[in-house]
């Protein structure tokens, strides 16, 4: 119990001593700046999803797949909504408490709960085709691939099931799991026959799909200090890659480019994050535990801009649309900001909710969801 208060208030502000002493010491977000915008914004459309997160800080947000968001909520329900309209196509009511985002592949929607069920539903009309059990809680979607579904839990462990039936094939263990973790995981990287996963003891690791066999292992982070929290290197971000080199950060350890095929490391920053990574044509951009957001040479890892205005305001992982660098945070804004200088273009105002997922970029079009389940698709003009 004790880990999962502490940590789930880490997730969210970085400070554990308010739990001791009953007193709030985490530090104010920064004051929203003024400035004169050079972006509008069109609102498609927004709708309330009925879905809330907030109580168990869960990084639940839409998936888009066959022009449609899939949403999925704590209250067990997912949903299917029309990506042009957003009206609801189709819902599905289980009768489990989802803990997951949906995954979708090879005609199927897999989510993961609480209790440690993994659901397929078929993607076409949302009914139940199968159901499992894994160890533990299943924070990040599930992830398929050539009829084997990987998904990532609570405890430390990986598996590998039978898209067909959900009948497991096999499992990957660490043999040491730090006894102080973030409240989360990193939703695991299928490429090709191999999958990228993060761990809590900071190392990421290369297996292979159908068997789980490791081929690589690479420290991202080692861990440091006297006590458990001092030692905590989490990878909780999002592997990403791109021209079969891998991107990745830990908390309290630091973001690296590591070759996908040999797991070698090609360059390494001490920039820590532990909400996330975003990536396109031009740079890496890291959204750093300060809330500090950089912009990266993703050859090389050099800083091409630094934005410092939004500190401690509890930003998302950035996302890159068009010619803007876009995040969320904990107030319920959305921040434009220029991609080749990280100036400031743009800000819009969900709800006053905090917003815990990145925004979802598809083409020309950015979706944000907040933690009581508004959701908004805009699109810059």
């Amino acid at each position: 119990m004790f880990k999962y208060l502490l940590l789930s208030f880490l997730g969210i502000g970085l400070s554990g001593c308010s739990i001791f002493s009953g007193k709030d010491n985490t530090e104010p977000p920064a004051p929203l700046v003024n400035f004169s915008p050079t972006l509008t914004l069109k609102t498609v459309w927004t709708a309330r999803t009925g879905s809330n997160v907030s109580q168990d800080y869960l990084r639940i947000g839409p998936t888009f797949h066959d022009e449609q968001l899939l949403i999925t909520s704590p209250q067990g329900q997912v949903q299917a909504l029309n990506f042009k309209e957003g009206n609801r196509i189709w819902t599905q009511q289980l009768e489990v408490p989802i803990s997951s985002s949906a995954g979708v592949g090879e005609n199927l929607i897999l989510v993961g709960s609480h209790k440690g069920d993994v659901v397929a539903l078929s993607a076409t009309d949302g009914k139940e085709i199968w159901r499992t059990q894994v160890s533990s809680e299943v924070l990040v979607p599930p992830q398929i691939s050539q009829g084997v579904v990987v998904v990532r839990t609570a405890d430390g462990k990986l598996f590998g099931l039978t898209s067909q039936n959900g009948k497991q094939l096999w499992v990957y263990e660490r043999s040491t799991v730090p006894l102080l973790t973030l409240r989360g995981t990193s939703t695991p990287l299928v490429v090709n026959d191999l999958i990228i996963a993060g761990f809590d003891n900071g190392k990421l690791a290369a297996l292979e799909l159908h068997t789980g066999k490791v081929l690589w292992e690479a420290p991202i982070a080692v861990p440091s200090g006297r006590t458990e929290l001092e030692r905590m290197v989490d990878i909780d971000a999002d592997p990403l890659l791109a021209n079969k080199v891998i991107y990745v950060s830990s908390y309290q350890g630091r973001t690296v480019a590591i070759d996908l095929l040999q797991g070698k490391l090609l360059w390494e920053r001490d920039i820590f994050s532990y909400v996330g990574l975003g990536i396109d044509d031009h740079a890496l951009y890291v959204t750093d535990t300060k809330s500090h957001i950089w912009a990266l040479d993703r050859n090389t890892g050099a800083s091409l801009w630094k934005q410092t205005q939004l500190q401690a305001r509890g930003l998302t992982a950035p996302v890159s649309i068009g010619d803007y660098v876009v995040v969320g945070d904990k107030e319920g804004y959305l921040h434009w900001l220029q991609r080749d200088n990280g100036q400031f273009a743009a800000r819009y105002r969900l709800s006053h909710y905090r917003i815990l997922v990145p925004p979802l970029v598809v083409g020309d079009t950015l979706v944000a969801y907040d933690s009581r389940g508004q959701l908004v698709v805009l699109q810059p003009n």
